[in-house]
């Protein structure tokens, strides 16, 4: 009875081992016989807060492009540049998934040594009906680390010719000192204008009941900006024409004279105006670069 128990058990254990390692196959099955439609390598997470993302996808247009996304610190605005990519940029993809088991490969286990505060890497492949990722921190056979690598190296080949570039907005940092802080977009026009006045720690004042002067504008650059209306919403950064001041309004206001808009509360307005009216003493911004 024993023996007959004891093959039994020996008999689940090897149906059970078979399939956990047709599992990875199986997996890779799936994927082979599904559509490809994004693939992309993220870098980041290390000490700086900086990173960078090469993106293979579709556009909202229904074109291929390739999106790089890069920023050296956490301090920096991101730059962002976009390729022109082909369809058919896919499938040296789905080649290397398949030739180095890389579907397999995203069923593997964390390493126990582990780089701390340092940058890490994760290529991620989405497919129609499913997706999943592949990281260096993860333990690899050495066929499917050569397949990690050739999949980023691929990708970054696709980042060459013209492409059109854009720069993360502007923002000020308003730190608050009830511990919160407020965070403004710049306009495009006052883009690296204001940033000699506003990181200059100041003393506030009150302008009325609407807002707070937090610096004198005189040595604002205007060229190629446009003054709006004089009436400014509340949770705006202005530029008043007739004081001469820079001034964070807290409350609407119509103005006698034509303002500029220099930055706009990024969100929660109802809730940050308050804490804006209660504003005293030294203050300034920190604008990123």
């Amino acid at each position: 009875m024993k023996r007959k128990i004891a093959f039994i058990l020996f008999c689940i254990v090897i149906v059970l081992g078979g399939a956990y390692m047709l599992m990875p196959v199986i997996s890779g099955l799936k994927f082979r016989n599904d559509k490809l439609i994004s693939c992309s390598v993220s870098t980041g997470g290390g000490m700086l807060g900086g990173y960078s993302q090469f993106y293979l996808k579709q556009n909202e247009d229904g074109e291929t492009v390739m999106e790089v996304r890069y920023k050296e610190t956490h301090a920096d605005r991101e730059r962002i540049s976009i390729y022109k990519a082909s369809p058919e940029d896919f499938g040296p993809i789905r080649e290397m998934v398949n030739k180095y088991s890389l579907a397999a490969a995203s069923k593997r286990p964390r390493s126990r040594i582990q780089v701390l505060d340092g940058d890490t890497t994760t290529v991620s492949f989405d497919y129609a009906k499913d997706y999943f990722s592949v990281s260096d921190y993860q333990v690899l056979s050495s066929k499917m680390r050569n397949g990690f690598y050739e999949v980023i190296e691929y990708l970054h080949s696709l980042a060459k010719g013209e492409c059109e570039s854009f720069l993360e907005p502007q923002t000020a940092m308003l730190y608050l000192k009830s511990g919160y802080t407020l965070q403004y977009v710049v306009e495009d026009a006052f883009d690296s204008r204001l940033d000699a006045v506003l990181s200059e720690e100041r003393e506030v004042s009150r302008m009325g009941d609407f807002g707070i002067v937090l610096a004198p504008g005189d040595d604002i650059e205007l060229s190629g900006a446009e003054a709006i209306g004089g009436v400014s919403a509340a949770g705006s950064m202005v530029l008043d024409t007739e004081s001469g001041n820079i001034l964070l309004l807290y409350k609407d206001h119509e103005f006698g004279s034509p303002v500029y808009l220099l930055a706009k509360l990024d969100g929660y307005v109802e809730s940050a105006c308050p804490l804006i009216e209660e504003m005293e003493g030294p203050y300034s911004l920190y604008l990123n670069q």
